[in-house]
């Protein structure tokens, strides 16, 4: 990334007010920076006695691996259909095509009774097969899951020159941690019996064929105390345990944009803190309201080297997801929606360019009563194979 000098302007002064503020440099002009321009409230970074910066996190050593003797069965490997390309570790290092928005209720110096903690942020993400296949017994046919486990952390990133978007103290480390799995869905014949023979006998009748807009499922694992099960679809379909080339897509995909101002009672809350909206083109470049414009920037400074694409989609609504007494009284996850765009898959020159969507019921002080806010809390990033 490239750093500009732009004449008349105190760096001094610049650096404390990006410091205090939740709004993101790169999606400014520096030129014609007014106070005008910045409604939002000061958001409070925490207080460091070092200016020194952590040790960079390894990332790319497995987080989790699969364990050999058993070796994986090639028609294991086979089964998880467009998932096989996901398999291995991803990483990113710099934090320059990351953005995270982020909520934190605060009932002291703070308007509406939150603040903003937005940051890039550097990550590892590691998925790994297991030596079979798990059967769901439908009593005349089977639905397999065909698994890989995951496991992900991530890591405060100062990705902006010179803008110490957080201090130097928090840098490298750890911010988030998840693990799950991902199922990729099919159905078939099912076996007499509780265990296979040889030769094999089915149960009698036909096997109805898996829905393809249901052919993905992601179980998801915080350490906030929250559990999701989402379900999707991974497109372009692929039946599983066909042998027949992996499908994808042409070119590039096209990136939704997302909004990320709270809601109270279905009217927008104080959205200053975000920033003016600055669109282009009916496209907002406020990475504080539209997070994915990240992906766009990426897809249009590298589109020349991506060929096709394979996307994993996959959303979860309240009742598929659980969260711990207290989250629940506070901070209580309501919805949540992950796309993957998988980037020249099973390539040396792949990518895996992802955003998400974890919808938040916020219970704050309104007009001195409990109220509960809804809060978009999107994380975008691309990584790389490590």
């Amino acid at each position: 990334m490239k750093t500009r000098n732009f004449p008349n302007v105190d760096r001094d002064k610049l650096t404390e007010m990006y410091t205090k503020s939740a709004f993101p440099i790169l999606t400014l002009k520096l030129q014609s920076l007014k106070k005008s321009n910045f409604p939002m409230k000061k958001q409070s970074s925490p207080s460091s006695t070092s200016n020194s910066i952590p040790p960079t996190p390894n990332t790319t050593t497995p987080l989790v691996t699969t364990p050999s003797p058993p070796v994986v069965p090639a028609s294991v490997e086979t089964g998880l259909g467009q998932l096989i390309n996901l398999k291995g570790t991803w990483h990113s290092t710099t934090g320059e095509n990351s953005y995270c928005v982020m909520t934190l209720p605060q009932n002291v110096n703070a308007p509406g009774g939150y603040i903003l903690k937005n940051f890039p942020y550097n990550e590892e993400m590691t998925f790994a097969d297991i030596p079979g296949n798990v059967p769901n017994r439908g009593g005349g046919f089977n639905q397999i899951s065909n698994t890989l486990f995951y496991e992900q952390r991530v890591y405060f990133s100062n990705a902006i020159p010179g803008v110490p978007v957080v201090p130097n103290s928090v840098v490298n480390t750890l911010v988030h941690a998840e693990n799950g799995s991902w199922l990729f869905l099919d159905t078939t014949k099912q076996s007499e019996g509780a265990y296979p023979s040889n030769p094999p006998v089915y149960e009698q009748g036909n096997v109805p064929p898996q829905n393809p807009n249901m052919n993905l499922a992601k179980q998801v694992s915080v350490p906030h105390g929250n559990s999701i099960l989402a379900n999707g679809s991974v497109m372009p379909w692929h039946t599983g345990g066909s042998n027949d080339p992996l499908p994808t897509f042409p070119g590039i995909p096209t990136i939704p944009q997302v909004n990320t101002i709270p809601l109270y009672q279905g009217v927008p809350y104080y959205p200053e803190k975000y920033g003016p909206s600055m669109k282009v083109n009916g496209v907002e470049t406020n990475l504080n309201i539209n997070p994915n414009y990240k992906l766009v920037q990426f897809l249009e400074a590298n589109q020349d080297s991506i060929k096709d694409f394979v996307v994993f989609k996959v959303s979860a609504n309240a009742q598929n997801i659980t969260n711990i007494s207290f989250e629940s009284k506070h901070a209580s996850v309501v919805s949540y929606e992950t796309t993957i765009w998988l980037l020249n898959p099973g390539t040396p020159d792949a990518f895996l360019m992802y955003s998400q969507n974890v919808g938040l019921n916020l219970t704050l002080i309104v007009n001195g009563n409990p109220a509960t806010i809804f809060f978009p809390h999107v994380l975008v990033n691309v990584l790389n194979p490590a």
